[in-house]
């Protein structure tokens, strides 16, 4: 098999190792193997190819890589998981809480988590909190007002 049907294959692979990721760095590996190919039909030595592929692939990552990647997150709305994606939740306190000296327990989604009231009132277990903020590792509550 020719060195370009080689490098055409690896091409091939790279691609579609880059639809399994978002880190857009097997594509431009992709297309440096494409540029080795090129370099190939010449017929080039392997040597050659190979710094073909290795600049192609480095100009790619380094130049082309971080625009593009400002320019898929823009105006997209980030992932939020975690600790951090149960801000803006209710919450039922387990564990009597009070300020950020005084700080108790909440069940939020099914598991407990450190909490503090963000007025330094005592609330009282059993009570419907809505989490406010994460302070670290604890988040900020505040009670929600019962029936």
């Amino acid at each position: 098999m020719s060195d370009a049907l080689w490098w055409l294959l690896a091409t091939v692979a790279l691609l579609g190792a880059e639809l399994f990721t978002r880190a857009f760095f097997a594509v431009f590996v992709a297309i440096g193997a494409l540029v080795a190919a090129l370099v190939a039909t010449s017929g080039a030595p392997v040597l050659l190819q190979g710094i073909a592929l290795i600049g192609a692939s480095a100009i790619g990552i380094l130049a082309a890589r971080p625009p593009l990647r400002r320019a898929m997150s823009r105006g997209h709305h980030r992932l939020i998981s975690g600790a951090q994606g149960l801000v803006g939740k209710e919450a039922v306190v387990t564990a009597r809480l009070g300020g950020i000296n005084a700080p108790g327990k909440i069940r939020a989604q099914g598991e407990l988590w450190t909490a503090y009231s963000d007025d330094g009132e005592p609330v009282e277990e059993g009570r419907v909190v809505m989490i406010l903020d994460l302070d670290g590792s604890r988040y900020v509550v505040h009670e929600v007002p019962g029936p």
